[in-house]
């Protein structure tokens, strides 16, 4: 019997390791309902006049699991409401009403939002002002005054330069943000978004590995890891968790280079078994074996028994 010929690429791996980062059906279904609720809330005992969702699950770059996501909800109220009351008031009747349904909401760590944790998914309810044309007005908590934010600005430039980069850019930011969260959670999930943009801003990739190099190269050349937030009109932000984690973030960055650089020999020299364990030095056991993806692929092409299992052999 002649084998036939399959081949397996790096490429396959970060495609199903993305594959399984994208939230699912039931995962955005619950997510809808547990908003609902809060919805039903700040309507019927806030007067709020809308609510709408920002943040990662609206950008698609959420990610898996779940229940580590938090979602932005902002609470449009009438302008006279601002002019009633003080920022800090505001948000203070906004934790009382909300309390009362979930008695464990608390003011988040930034006080700008109202924060509602449920088993699986968690919410920064935000009371703000919206403005034609000018974004919105939310409280600033720490400073007992308000600020001005428009969070939508990023949503349409995340989605113009995704479609430039041919749906290829959602994809490497939820696989950079999977790398962050197992490999010592040292960024700020939404800086990461900015930063991967930006690294890969005017580059021309044809895959998700080139793109994945690039960030990592370029990563560990940041010597400061702060950027400028377009929703905050210019505003920098710091990306790192813990400043003093920054040589730690910037060896890993550059471990992660290293490896990629290595797999690539591997890959030249025909043992994409090695090349595909040094990728999962970087993204841990979440990223598939060589093994996996030949066995999708024998499945998918219908290939079983004996002919499967000398190919198998062959390939390790």
């Amino acid at each position: 019997m002649t084998n036939r010929k399959l081949t397996v690429t790096i490429e396959e791996g970060l495609r199903a390791l993305d594959s399984l980062l994208v939230l699912g059906v039931r995962q955005r279904s619950i997510a809808s309902k547990r908003q609902y609720e809060i919805d039903k809330i700040v309507i019927a005992g806030f007067g709020a006049k809308a609510v709408s969702v920002f943040g990662a699950l609206s950008r698609s770059t959420a990610i898996q699991p779940l229940e580590d996501n938090e979602i932005d909800l902002f609470v449009q109220l009438d302008p006279e409401r601002g002019q009633s009351s003080t920022p800090g008031g505001l948000l203070s009747k906004l934790e009382d009403l909300l309390i009362e349904h979930y008695p464990e909401a608390a003011l988040s760590i930034d006080k700008q939002a109202v924060l509602v944790k449920f088993e699986e998914i968690s919410f920064r309810v935000i009371p703000c002002f919206y403005q034609e044309k000018k974004g919105y007005v939310v409280v600033d908590g720490k400073n007992n005054k308000w600020k001005k934010t428009d969070p939508s600005i990023f949503y349409y430039a995340l989605d113009d330069a995704n479609s430039q980069h041919k749906a290829m850019l959602l994809p490497v930011i939820r696989i950079i943000k999977h790398w962050n969260r197992r490999n010592g959670d040292w960024f700020n999930d939404y800086y990461l978004e900015l930063m991967v943009k930006q690294l890969l801003q005017g580059v021309k990739f044809e895959s998700y590995v080139q793109a994945v190099k690039h960030v990592f190269d370029k990563a560990i050349k940041i010597a400061i890891f702060t950027i400028d937030d377009p929703c905050e009109f210019g505003k920098q932000m710091d990306g790192l968790k813990d400043v003093f984690k920054m040589v730690e973030a910037m060896l890993s960055c550059k471990d992660c280079y290293a490896h990629i650089i290595k797999a690539e020999d591997l890959e030249k020299n025909g043992d994409l078994v090695s090349a595909y364990r040094e990728w999962r030095k970087i993204f841990s056991d979440d990223f598939p074996s060589y093994v996996d993806i030949m066995s999708d692929k024998l499945q998918a092409n219908g290939i079983t028994g004996v002919e499967a299992l000398q190919i198998l052999r062959d390939a390790t």
